[in-house]
Formats: structure tokens, sequence, C-alpha cells
């Protein structure tokens, strides 16, 4: 029997979080807690700013040798077990040279992996004892958070409802800890998409921001359902023009030091306050659609930030709501605005509306959806996992001489010059 009660963190694929084995697991009673990652890179970095005693790792061999050989070299006193389609000789030398204590095969017999959790805790616990090894849950450093921020040169294309849902999706894939910041100062959706209201926001901050710690964050940070905190935008417009670029930067420092992942929502401007966000970003997600004038700003927005060089993180150009009905051709989009897609968010109005209504994000209410999958996948991508994020078609097969949407590119290529601010 174990002594002391575990923390366990599961690294698996999103589809399988809810395989027997670890409800099993779950409820043994010698388990404290067990925390349930389908990202890669999530699990690592959760790994590394928790500290869990065990890490159990059901991935591809590649990928379980990959994660095991980072969980060993930076919190060595995690222990990790590998779940293995086959447990033979080579399969084990690769797993235990990269650090793994035992593998179990598939199926997972419940017995088996109780065992073997045993065996290596108690060998760990004697191995700490005779050398006088601290306890590695005291005093341990914080990893600092990374910052997503998304942002669009036009309102009205979705961007509110692509960080709500990513923010949430981002927490069912890591299971670390999200914030979700509104920073649309004057007039911030977040509250109204997650059904939320509070008199404390983020005006609580600003005239204390040398002073931020845990007690002041606690009334202030909203517990949402999914899981996620949410600092909500000020309840009257007029504490925008107060608002400073040290108060942002002393705020956002705060939650990425308390925080696997913090997400921010802005406003169409690209003022003191957005340009504060970008330079800090390490992720910028640009949201547009397919259409003219969403189009043509985020294309002059591209080569402001380009020129002025507002950001060090990553652009990844998001098109929302497509396919779509009447929307222009991917490939013309990506020619005209000389910058990828990175993502796309089709357009399942129905499944979104529903969504918007309820105040419950679309990952929640209806995760099985083309437009839940697609937000789920780009949460992987920014968590560091290589999945794809282009998805034009539920079944992949693209209609030849038309776009995605099923529409003739030659019709619109005159739409296009306006992009491109021809004549």
């Amino acid at each position: 029997m174990i002594a002391r009660t575990l923390r366990i963190v599961v690294i698996t694929s999103p589809e399988q979080l809810e395989q027997e084995w670890i409800n099993r697991l779950a409820r043994e009673p010698e388990v404290e807690s067990i925390d349930r990652v389908g990202g890669l890179t999530a699990g690592v970095t959760l790994v590394q700013q928790n500290r869990p005693d065990l890490v159990i790792v059901d991935r591809e061999l590649d990928q379980a040798e990959q994660a095991i050989r980072q969980i060993f070299t930076s919190v060595p006193t995690t222990v990790c077990i590998a779940i293995v389609p086959h447990a033979d000789v080579v399969t084990l030398r690769r797993l235990v040279a990269a650090g793994a204590r035992d593998i179990v095969a598939r199926p997972v017999n419940h017995n088996d992996l109780m065992s073997g959790i045993r065996t290596v805790i108690a060998t760990e616990t004697d191995r700490r004892t005779r050398a006088l090894i601290p306890d590695p849950h005291g005093g341990a450093p914080r990893v600092r958070g990374k910052l997503i921020v998304l942002t669009s040169p036009k309102g009205g294309v979705g961007t509110t409802t692509i960080a709500t849902n990513l923010a949430v999706a981002l927490r069912q894939i890591s299971s670390g800890r999200v914030v979700l910041a509104d920073f649309g100062l004057q007039f911030g959706d977040v509250g109204v998409q997650l059904n939320m209201w509070s008199r404390h926001t983020l005006q609580d901050l600003l005239a204390h921001v040398d002073d931020i710690d845990d007690a002041m964050l606690q009334p202030v940070l909203q517990s949402h359902s999914s899981g996620i905190q949410v600092l909500l935008a000020p309840n009257t417009p007029e504490v925008a023009g107060e608002v400073t670029e040290r108060q942002i930067t002393a705020i956002l420092e705060a939650l990425l030091q308390r925080n696997m992942y913090v997400v921010c929502d802005t406003w169409s401007f690209l003022d003191e306050v957005t340009e504060t966000l970008l330079n800090m970003a390490d992720e910028v997600l640009v949201v547009t659609t397919p259409e003219v004038p969403a189009l043509k700003n985020t294309k002059f927005f591209l080569e402001h930030v380009s020129q002025q060089a507002l950001t060090r993180g990553r652009i990844t150009l998001v098109l929302n709501r497509f396919p779509s009905v009447n929307g222009i051709a991917l490939q013309d989009v990506q020619k005209h605005l000389r910058h990828p897609v990175g993502a796309n968010i089709p357009s399942e109005g129905q499944f979104v509306t529903h969504s918007v209504n309820r105040g419950i994000p679309v990952v929640a209410s209806h995760p099985q959806s083309w437009v839940a999958q697609s937000l789920l996948k780009l949460a992987a991508y920014i968590s560091g996992d290589n999945v794809t994020t282009i998805s034009l078609m539920k079944d992949s097969k693209p209609n030849r001489g038309k776009d995605s949407s099923g529409n003739n590119t030659r019709d619109r290529r005159n739409l296009l010059k306006l992009v491109r601010g021809e004549s």
C-alpha cells in the first residue's frame, strides 16, 4: 500500500481521455487527483508546473519517448510510466533509457497497473529517503505561462467567440490553469458569452498593479464551470481611457506567473492597449472572415504589424466561418493577404448561435460538432502539438473546379481587387 496519496497526470490523445483504466485509477483510495491531458506539449508543461508524483504517458512510442525524456530531465522527482502496444525488449530499452520506470502493455490490466505504480513509487520513496532528497513540492520555481492574444482589425468576425472557446479547449486538453482576460475594455463581451457577471473586474487591479498577489486576484478572477478563470472587462466604458501600458504589463505578468495559459480577447483598434498585448504575446491569432471588407483590413493590419515589428510572437491567421456560402476561396485569401491561413473555423451557425445564446462555449455544448473539433485542434496547435488545423470539408474531399465552399473562384476575382487596393 502506498503510504501517501498520489497526484497523477495522464498524457494521452484527446479522444482517449475517458478510457476505463483512467476512470478506474481515479477511484483508487491512494489517488488524490488525476489530471487528464490530451496534448503532448501541454502535458509536459503541466508536469513542469505542478510536479506531480507520477506521470502515465499513453501516446505513440516516439511521442512517449520524447515526453518522458523531457520530464525526466526537467522534473527528475516525478516518476514516469508508459502505456505501450507491446512490452517487448526494444520498447523497454528505449523508454527506460529516456527515463521511464516501468512500461505496461495494452490492453491495460488494472491490477498490473496498480502493482507497477506501487512498486515504482515505493522505490522512489526509498531512494529519496536514503539520498536525503528534499520534498519536490517545497518552493519549486514557477514556470511562466504562455500568452495568447486574439485580435482582428474588423469587428463582428467572431474574435470573442473563438477566444472563449479556445480558453475552454485549452483547459480541456491540458488540465492546466487557464485565464481568459477581456481587454475589450469599453464593451467587452466575454462575460455575455460565458453567462457571467461580477462587480469585480480588471478595474479593481489598476490602482494596485505593484502589489498584485494571490489574495488580490482571488475575488477578481471569476471561476467558470469549465474550470477556467475569467478576468472581466470594466463595467463602465470610461475606464478604458485610464489604462496604461505599465498597468497592462504588470497585470499580465502576475497572471502568467500563476497560470499555464492566459488568453486575451481584444477590441478592433490598434491603440496602446492592443499594441502592449501584441508586444507581450507568445501567440497572436489574427481572426478574419472570407468577406472583402474583413480581408482588406486584415491585409493592412498584417503589413503594419510586420513593418512596425509590433510583436515577437508567432502570428497565426485564423479564417473564421470558412467554408461558408459565397465565401472567397482559400487559395485566393492566402495569395492576396500574402500570409498563410494557419487555421479555419467552419461555419456551423446553428451550433454557435445556440451556444452563444445559452452562454455555453460550443466546445462544451456540442463537442463533437465540426466547429468544436476545429477549435480543439486550434487549442492543440497553440499548446505545441503538431496537428492539422485546416479542415475544409467534413469528408476532406475537395470539389473539382470549385473552392471549398462550392463557389466558382473566378466569380470573385473582381472583388479581390479591392483587397489588393486595385481599381
